[in-house]
């Protein structure tokens, strides 16, 4: 029988493959965040320029302008502004979810099976999104003031002076504002993403063993968390905007229903897919980067048991 992975390696699995994803991808992180508040304030523009009378064309920023500007402002270190709370959130927030995302496997394998079968495929999507949505009401504050610190609309100079400057305008609510949009971003994303990951990872193993094909796992882990991680950020991809922007104008996009009406209000439908293509690279990467390095810590550790055991 194989030894009982110990749940402080979930911990250590999910902080190393946190630690190493949000450093690496924190760049795109922020052009996401620059790239949704640099068209919010655009509409702004428009529609002060409207009621003036006046004619101004629209005008669209993209990657290369949003890189641009950020490296004309504060250099290339500046595409690494707000890394360290990024850490602060991901970090623990990531060792939370695998930890208790194998806890929630575990207890769901044992009561809906008899513990020799597989753990069901539904049960994937159920754990994951209640592993998710209880970490991210847990990490919610350094979420805010993360977003607040990488936008250029407050420039605060600390996080400190961040978190100062949000309890004394909004309060200690101020600190969960966009959880109801993070919530439903976050809980399906996790649930679709463990879905399809699991689902891919299955097919693949199943193919290359069929036709004698010698695949690392690292490779297959990798392919399958890119692919998981494009269908969960397509469907969650509106929910992630109206979260940014409730988070960065609290008092004009108040909650879910109402940032909603005013998105269709003034962008159509279109808006609800601002900044998806940055997004879509973060996202996939920063899962499948995850997921690898967390599986291949806890392989690591399972076969060295297995090892020891074996002597």
């Amino acid at each position: 029988m194989a030894p009982k992975v110990d749940p402080a390696l979930h911990l250590l699995g999910g902080a190393g493959s946190g630690m190493v994803a949000c450093t690496v991808l924190q760049p795109l992180d922020l052009i996401k965040t620059r790239l949704q508040q640099q068209r919010q304030d655009h509409l702004a523009f428009l529609r002060e320029a409207k009621t003036k009378g006046l004619l101004v064309a629209p005008q669209k920023s993209n990657i290369y302008s949003t890189v641009r500007d950020i490296i004309r402002t504060n250099g290339p270190i500046g595409l690494w502004r707000g890394t360290f709370p990024t850490i602060l959130r991901n970090v623990p927030g990531s060792a939370m979810y695998f930890f208790a995302l194998a806890e929630m496997r575990s207890a769901l394998a044992t009561t809906r099976t008899t513990g020799k079968n597989p753990l069901q495929t539904w049960d994937n999507l159920l754990a994951g999104a209640a592993a998710r949505g209880s970490v991210g009401f847990i990490m919610m504050p350094i979420t805010v003031v993360k977003i607040r610190y990488e936008s250029n609309f407050y420039n605060y100079k600390s996080l400190t002076d961040a978190f100062s400057s949000i309890i004394k305008n909004d309060g200690v609510r101020g600190l969960f504002a966009g959880y109801g949009a993070t919530f439903i971003r976050d809980a399906p994303f996790a649930g679709i993403y463990l879905f399809f990951y699991e689902q891919c990872k299955s097919t693949a193993n199943a193919w290359t063993a069929h036709n004698g094909i010698n695949v690392a796992n690292a490779a297959i882990n990798l392919g399958s968390g890119v692919l998981a991680g494009v269908t969960a950020t397509c469907f969650t991809q509106p929910f992630d905007m109206l979260k940014t922007r409730m988070q960065l104008k609290p008092l004009v996009y108040r909650n879910l229903w109402s940032s909603a009406k005013k998105v269709i209000a003034e962008e159509g439908a279109i808006g609800f897919f601002d900044g998806i293509s940055v997004r879509l690279i973060r996202k996939s990467l920063n899962s499948a980067v995850s997921w690898t390095i967390y599986e291949e810590i806890v392989r690591w550790h399972h076969n060295s048991q297995l090892n020891a055991s074996a002597l």
